[in-house]
């Protein structure tokens, strides 16, 4: 079975816990798929609060990138983000080029 690609797109900051969850639950689901988490909009504001630490340390090979407008708009720095968040100039081109690609695109 050939690898599956999924990009999450977050922006709201509600549903941070579903998206965290609905990638955990993929990946047991799918073990081998890459995934990458798009944060844009107003979740970018959930990267100052705990709820992402666990989330890093535990699925390392998830892919999280914080969309540089939106960090921009919220008063946020690059240096605030939680180690292993990546900055992408915008998190709605990240999530277009990766479906370009052949991700498949999943919103909680």
């Amino acid at each position: 079975m050939p690898k599956t690609s999924v990009v999450v797109h977050l922006d709201e900051q509600a549903k941070v816990s579903l998206a965290q969850g609905n990638v955990h639950n993929l990946l047991i689901g799918l073990p081998e798929s890459r995934v990458v988490v798009v944060v844009n909009g107003p979740a970018v504001r959930s990267f100052l609060t705990p709820s992402w630490r666990a989330f890093l340390t535990d699925l390392p090979e998830v892919e999280v990138d914080a969309c540089a407008n939106a960090l921009r708009a919220n008063g946020i720095l690059a240096a605030q983000l939680p180690a292993g968040v990546a900055v992408v100039p915008a998190g709605v081109v990240r999530i277009v080029e990766l479906e370009q690609q052949g991700f498949a695109y999943l919103k909680p």
